[in-house]
């Protein structure tokens, strides 16, 4: 029995040696990747700025509209294709 508790200790002991390595690994790569969320955070943060503030973005293009005609177009050129590949992407999701 005395045997038998001091391999139980011996492995209880080694895995909480492998755990807190595990846990500064961790650790490590979670600190390698704090500027990515960090900015991924600030995008959806200000996205979810605009969806909460329409008439501010909508002023914004119909001011971007005013100075810069066909740039403006270019733009929703490329949002309407964002949006197609969206819809068609969820859609394909969706089967």
């Amino acid at each position: 029995m005395n045997q038998r508790l001091l391999a139980i200790e011996a492995k209880r002991a080694r895995l909480l040696e492998r755990a807190a390595r595990e846990r500064e690994d961790v650790a490590q790569t979670l600190q390698s990747l704090s500027r990515p969320i960090g900015f991924i955070d600030r995008c959806i943060a200000a996205l979810r700025y605009a969806v909460a503030h329409p008439p501010l973005v909508a002023g914004a293009v119909l001011v971007f509209a005013l100075f810069r005609p066909g740039r403006t177009l270019r733009w929703a050129r490329r949002a309407f294709g964002m949006w197609q590949g969206y819809r068609w992407l969820t859609h394909k999701g969706a089967r």
